[in-house]
């Protein structure tokens, strides 16, 4: 037993849970690892909520329309895993790896890509690992995805995405337990659910004849953007609306319009496809030739509070990088995981498929360059690529298993 672990066994139970309250997780996990006296007196970590969780949430659609009148809540968690020893293996390299997992009750776990959140089958096998040492590698929790699925009696369906629901937002518990959670669904409506609540409440933004094009929750609010640039913040308690941004032409009904945060600040990305009627390309220069292949145009604003208003962000990202999609958007720090190119905007679209025939984390991913106005598919990037697949030859696919379960005293 090393000294540290020596403190932590002698600390007074209270010092110890009021410690304990402030770790995440996977900071728990590791902690409990580290001995076994440490695995009785810390409590097992809460599990995140499940497609096989008990909560029934309703419907927010008829029951003609949907399968179910019940769902369940789903989350998924993103990670970036590093090993923490310097082997042969890691020597020299940035040596980091961006995974998507859903936990469930059971304690397995599904692998999701962790740019478009859909599930993986039929991975080849020994291609993952059974389980992972925790004291083996720093494991760092990136951000957290919802999703909204069919609560059947039927294992084939039970946590079978709800087709109709496009986006799910939660709020963190509040000091009752309870959570609210808001929705896109039926593309054009906006729905916000506190638990225990018999049914939905549909939250208005404009005049409803337009697609609400993302949500997210950002300083103990909800907030939600429609095709025109409406911008709308919702109390998750008393349900409270109150118009943020008013509409602005330049967002009217073109391009793709996503909500990021990124620590404190609240983004949002704002792609578009341009055409090149009328217009020459000299395919012998590789750049005009890879504008024509990939006609994207990224721009990036901060919502100013102060002026309530989306600023564009001239200068960049610097040393952050966004991820968006429909079921998860979120930003890396470049200087804390120098692996990730910086300055960029990793964009999910159908433009950027070079395989149909593989499907694999980042195979419809593309990279724009904010500085220079560049796109290409981060298949062109090994260097980058690498950090979502394969899983980097240092995992340890033969480790032992943390058998790490609730301990009852005798």
């Amino acid at each position: 037993m090393d000294k540290t672990t020596h403190y932590w066994i002698k600390l007074p139970k209270d010092l110890r849970v009021s410690i304990t309250k402030r770790l995440t997780r996977n900071e728990i996990l590791v902690l409990r690892a580290t001995c076994n006296r440490l695995r009785y007196l810390v409590p097992f970590p809460q599990r995140p909520v499940s497609p096989n969780s008990t909560l029934n949430i309703p419907s927010p659609v008829s029951s003609a329309v949907c399968d179910s009148s019940l769902l369940s809540l789903t989350q998924s968690t993103l990670y970036i895993i590093r090993p923490i020893y310097n082997t042969p293996a890691v020597a020299g390299c940035t040596c980091m790896w961006l995974v998507n997992v859903e936990e469930l009750n059971s304690g397995r776990v599904r692998v999701k890509d962790p740019l478009t959140g859909a599930l993986f089958r039929n991975l080849p096998n020994n291609s993952l690992p059974n389980s992972l040492n925790l004291l083996d590698y720093r494991v760092t929790e990136i951000a957290q995805s919802y999703g909204l699925g069919l609560a059947s009696d039927h294992d084939d369906c039970k946590g079978r995405n709800a087709y109709f629901v496009q986006k799910v937002v939660v709020s963190p518990c509040f000091e009752d337990d309870s959570f609210t959670i808001m929705a896109i669904y039926s593309m054009k409506k906006l729905g916000i659910w506190r638990k225990n609540d018999p049914n939905w409440t549909q939250i208005p933004i404009g005049d409803g004849r337009v697609y609400v094009e993302d949500i997210a929750f950002h300083k103990g609010k909800f907030y939600a953007l429609n095709q025109t640039g409406l911008t709308i913040a919702v109390e998750p308690k008393s349900f409270e609306v109150n118009e943020i941004v008013a509409p602005n032409p330049k967002f009217n009904g073109t391009g793709i319009k996503h909500l990021v945060k990124s620590f404190q600040d609240l983004f949002l990305v704002f792609k578009q496809i341009y055409c090149h009627d009328n217009v020459e390309i000299n395919f012998e220069d590789e750049e005009e030739s890879e504008r024509y292949l990939y006609p994207v145009r990224v721009d990036v604003f901060k919502l100013d509070e102060e002026i309530n208003q989306w600023v564009h962000v001239v200068n960049g990202l610097k040393d952050t990088s966004f991820f968006v999609d429909n079921a998860c958007s979120y930003s890396i720090s470049t200087k804390e995981f120098p692996a990730f190119r910086e300055n960029c905007v990793y964009l999910i679209d159908t433009l950027f498929i070079k395989d149909y025939d593989n499907k694999y984390p980042g195979w419809c991913t593309g990279v724009y360059d904010l500085k220079d106005g560049t796109v290409a598919p981060l298949s062109n990037f090994p260097i980058y690529s690498k950090n979502f697949w394969p899983p980097p030859s240092w995992l340890n696919t033969n480790g032992s298993r943390i058998e790490d379960e609730e301990c009852t005293s005798s």
